[in-house]
């Protein structure tokens, strides 16, 4: 005759049976809290993937505040690229930090695009301090102006800070000449916009302001201001 059972072996039987489905239970749970996770933090990135503004938008040339120096972003196969136009030989791949934030892949350079007040990328900040600003040119590219178009920078300018110093710029073949009155040296440039130009080898640049559709003044480099007289 088979023996039954005794209670207290069953009750403990029955409780080990128990706990074990309980831990079973509780394990399901936290996989499938656990993919709920993952999920949801595949769905926020890729949302927030979807919502970040498109590289094209940074691509372009951006001037360094001594006028002479370029650097151009582009994008290829999905990475944003940056390059030193006054060498052409330091090209760095960007990774990207945030929306507008990004670092040199190698060395750990901080970018950050800008926006102007009317919401376009106007300007790149290089290491935190250096701000450049976007132009509207190729900078490596010699344009073609019309004849009145390089005639209204003809004239007798003035620097700013010392009427003692004149230069006069008068139209020529492939851009402007410009002389200078207190040693007759005369230097050309041609142009890279309507009002940015640069002498033969792109070491001397020339930005001129207009101001109620004529030309007021002339920049060399960053600082150096010369006041059109005529």
């Amino acid at each position: 005759m088979i023996q039954q059972i005794k209670p207290s072996i069953r009750s403990k039987a029955i409780s080990q049976i128990s706990k074990a489905t309980f831990g079973l239970l509780v394990g399901a749970c936290c996989l499938l809290a656990s993919y709920d996770t993952l999920a949801q933090t595949a769905s926020t990135s890729a949302s927030l993937q979807q919502n970040q503004t498109l590289l094209k938008s940074f691509q372009g040339y951006y001037q360094l505040p001594n006028k002479v120096a370029f650097i151009a972003f582009d994008e290829q196969e999905n990475s944003l690229y940056a390059t030193q136009l006054w060498d052409q030989k330091k090209r760095y791949q960007l990774v990207r930090k945030d929306d507008t934030h990004f670092e040199s892949k190698n060395e750990g350079y901080a970018i950050e695009f800008l926006k102007n007040s009317a919401g376009d990328f106007s300007q790149a900040k290089i290491l935190g301090r250096i701000v450049c600003e976007r132009v509207p040119f190729d900078p490596n590219k010699i344009v073609s102006l019309t004849a009145s178009q390089l005639k209204q920078l003809a004239g007798t300018y003035l620097m700013a800070n010392d009427n003692n110093f004149k230069i006069t710029i008068e139209p020529s073949a492939q851009g402007i000449i410009l002389k200078q009155l207190w040693d007759n040296k005369t230097i050309s440039f041609t142009p890279r916009s309507e009002l940015f130009f640069l002498n033969e080898d792109g070491t001397f640049p020339l930005t001129f302001s207009v101001a109620n559709g004529k030309v007021e003044q002339m920049t060399c480099f960053e600082k150096d201001l010369w006041l059109k007289t005529d």
